[in-house]
């Protein structure tokens, strides 16, 4: 019985999972991997991470001793691990713990051999200010959005980090899902089933999957 996480988004073996975004990307993958108990489960990271200690999961990567985070496999040895193991996740971008972000022209790092890409969305950046206080990449995110610094951020802006060209899927491979994470009132549920149902209806076919709800609390709603 694997938990509900991975029941809601219908993941099945063998699967390669892109995991990108801001909002709980690690805490996913840690999540993901402990549900598929007794399977062979690889976690790695496309760009830089810090190893995750996960019990049933082999970490792998290029230890750098002055950071202390994995970087990346070579892309052909990493292709040559994936059929050793029923489950792969990848963390194939990076925010710092900032719930918005804009992204580089070489980012998100997604293999095409990937199944599925996860964007895990965060509402924790909405009313705020457009600043380096919720905002990686603070150059690439005005540039995507249109905001300017100091605007506030919108759910139209957010949408515009989700769904635009140059956005959170740039570079997706397989399966798209959004994950809106850190759903855990019903206020926010509102909002959430509100944002995800005009992404749905103004992007008709681009995601397989659209979720709002918590990692930590392990429950989840589709639109």
């Amino acid at each position: 019985m694997y938990n509900e996480t991975i029941n809601a988004l219908s993941l099945s073996f063998p699967c390669i999972v892109a995991v990108v975004g801001c909002g709980g990307k690690t805490s996913l993958i840690k999540h993901v991997a402990e549900g598929f108990h007794g399977k062979k489960v690889l976690i790695s990271p496309t760009t830089k991470a810090f190893p995750m200690n996960v019990k049933n999961a082999d970490c792998r990567g290029l230890l750098n001793p002055e950071t202390g985070k994995l970087e990346a496999i070579p892309e052909h040895e990493l292709a040559d691990l994936v059929p050793k193991y029923d489950v792969v996740l990848l963390e194939a971008d990076g925010s710092r713990s900032l719930p918005c972000k804009g992204w580089r022209a070489d980012e998100p790092v997604i293999p095409e051999f990937c199944t599925h890409t996860i964007g895990v969305v965060t509402l924790n950046a909405l009313g705020n200010e457009t600043d380096l206080a919720y905002v990686h990449n603070l150059p690439q995110f005005l540039a995507l959005t249109g905001l300017c610094k100091g605007d506030e951020i919108t759910l139209q802006a957010l949408q515009t980090m989700v769904c635009a060209p140059g956005g959170m899927f740039k570079n997706s491979a397989g399966s798209r899902i959004i994950l809106l994470n850190q759903v855990e009132s019903q206020s926010t549920s509102i909002i959430a089933n509100e944002f995800l149902k005009l992404i749905k209806k103004s992007h008709p076919g681009v995601f397989t999957k659209l979720l709002f709800g918590s990692i930590y609390q392990d429950t989840w709603q589709g639109v």
